[in-house]
């Protein structure tokens, strides 16, 4: 099963209230009110509240893309699996979970055997099950036989 990402509406509810105390600071503050650079102040907070606005809204769509993304993979794409003949560290770390190279031989219901170079994120706690000549379950496109996810 492929996880999913899921929002912390908890974040989401302390940006909303600071969205809307830009805006109502906007409606409070003198009109002849200015910043340091001589810009009107409440100019300035109704753009930071766009600016958290936007922020919120893209990171909310990011994640609704993501999941569909993720469930057209579980659908539509086969299971298989494939064989690790080798896999090395790339020295890229994100959250500090290091970024695999593995050279897989893959057996895809609908392609041929071939071999591939993929390239993903592991967590440390699962790196003792990607060992050289283990056999594991991946997601592979119907349409690109080079194109798989590691579940």
């Amino acid at each position: 099963m492929v996880m999913r990402r899921s929002i912390n509406w908890s974040v989401f509810a302390i940006f909303g209230v600071i969205i809307v105390g830009f805006i109502i600071a906007g409606f409070l503050v003198s009109p002849k009110a200015q910043t340091d650079d001589g810009y009107p102040l409440n100019i300035f907070f109704w753009g930071m509240a766009g600016i958290f606005l936007l922020t919120n809204g893209s990171i909310f769509l990011w994640v609704i893309f993501s999941n569909k993304r993720r469930e057209r993979i579980e659908k539509v794409w086969l299971d298989a699996e494939a064989t690790i003949l080798e896999l090395s560290e790339t020295g890229t770390y994100i959250n500090n979970q290091p970024r695999i190279k593995f050279y897989l031989h893959v057996n895809s219901p609908v392609h041929p055997p071939c071999d591939i170079t993929h390239k993903q994120v592991i967590p440390l706690l699962a790196l003792a099950q990607y060992q050289k000549g283990a056999t594991i379950r991946i997601k592979v496109n119907p349409e690109d036989p080079e194109d798989i996810m590691l579940l």
